[in-house]
């Protein structure tokens, strides 16, 4: 209150002094009266604000905090509480990926696995069971496919993988094992005329062989199929892949290296996923033939087919007629004959039909 009084005389006091200055009392003016009147220094009441909750059924809010009376100012203060502070939540660090990692962790005999490398690279390649298997990019990892026949002897494996960690760096290896796991499988017993016998003399059967070997160690340095691989005919399974056999009550010496499907003469066989042709032939002990390369050394073969639908170097789809069944060649009676080749081990077919996608 004390500064609004300065500002009252502040405004009276130099007119007073200005008039004085004017000269004798004829010429001096008439000077009003100015009543100052005080401004009160007690300060306004505050009206204070009720401390009893309105009550539930005034339609208001039913329940308030309770109010504190503050003594300085006799008003009524409302507490506010203050959420608990809460810890940021922690982060957590990623595990570090290990250097080569398994997909399955473990090949059953006449299985796959999908090797990956974690570790920066210009070039890898695997090295399993005597084979090469040049690695493929995919993002900041290398990967490859391996597998084992239905004869491969269980325990662990040595997988090594070569590789160089630039242009100019010098070759470096890593190297780490795989359990090979042991199945059963059954023996069948087959009865053959004759005629169809002398298909096993071993200079057929090895003339074969080394034929499906030079197709074999064809590599195309991508995966050109995506998705799971789909059944190659309509028919239901009537052999299986590892079978023992044994001919005319012989020893067992070999296995079945594919998959069996039922059907007739003519009827539809279809490329199990996308990929070249590579082979159309006819073979003493498969008979008619076609070989389909799916890249990253993975292979499909068709046999026992009675007819051709494609020619070598044609591409394909998935699901693509490309033959009809037929019996040529070892056969007791008309069937498809179908094999899933890697990297020139046949590999159990059934495997790649279990709807999930083989590699990354």
């Amino acid at each position: 209150m004390t500064s609004r009084r300065r500002w009252v005389l502040g405004v009276v006091v130099p007119f007073v002094f200005a008039a004085l200055a004017c000269g004798g009392d004829d010429a001096r003016p008439t000077i009003p009266i100015v009543t100052l009147t005080s401004v009160p220094t007690t300060p306004p009441t505050v009206e204070s604000f009720p401390t009893t909750p309105p009550s539930a059924t005034s339609g208001a809010i039913a329940t308030l905090p309770a109010a504190v009376s503050s003594p300085a100012s006799g008003a009524t203060l409302v507490p506010v509480t203050r959420p608990p502070t809460q810890a940021p939540a922690a982060t957590a660090t990623p595990a570090p990926l290990e250097p080569v990692v398994f997909d399955p962790p473990e090949l059953v005999q006449g299985g796959h696995s999908v090797v990956y490398f974690n570790e920066p690279a210009t070039n890898a390649t695997v090295s399993f069971g005597g084979r090469q298997y040049p690695m493929l990019k995919d993002g900041e990892r290398w990967w490859a496919i391996i597998g084992v026949g239905a004869f491969s002897s269980p325990g662990l494996a040595p997988v090594t993988i070569a590789y160089k960690a630039s242009a100019q760096a010098a070759t470096e290896s890593i190297a780490r094992s795989i359990a090979i796991v042991d199945r059963d499988f059954p023996v069948e017993y087959i009865t053959l005329d004759p005629n169809t016998a002398s298909l096993l003399a071993p200079d057929i059967v090895n003339n074969e062989i080394a034929r499906r070997a030079a197709v074999f160690s064809g590599y195309t340095a991508q995966r050109l199929w995506n998705g799971a691989f789909i059944k190659p005919a309509a028919g239901a399974v009537s052999g299986i892949y590892g079978e023992g056999r044994s001919y005319n009550n012989g020893p067992v010496t070999d296995y079945h290296k594919g998959t069996d499907f039922v059907g007739g003469i003519g009827d539809d066989v279809y490329a199990a996923a996308a990929g070249k042709v590579v082979l159309v032939a006819e073979l003493q002990v498969r008979g008619n033939s076609v070989v389909l390369d799916h890249g990253a050394g993975v292979m499909t073969a068709y046999h026992h087919l009675s007819e051709f639908l494609v020619s070598e170097g044609q591409t394909v789809t998935p699901g693509q007629l490309i033959a009809k069944i037929g019996s040529t060649g070892l056969v007791t009676g008309p069937h498809l004959h179908w094999e899933v080749i890697v990297r020139g081990i046949e590999v159990d077919g059934r495997l790649w039909l279990a709807g999930t996608e083989v590699g990354p």
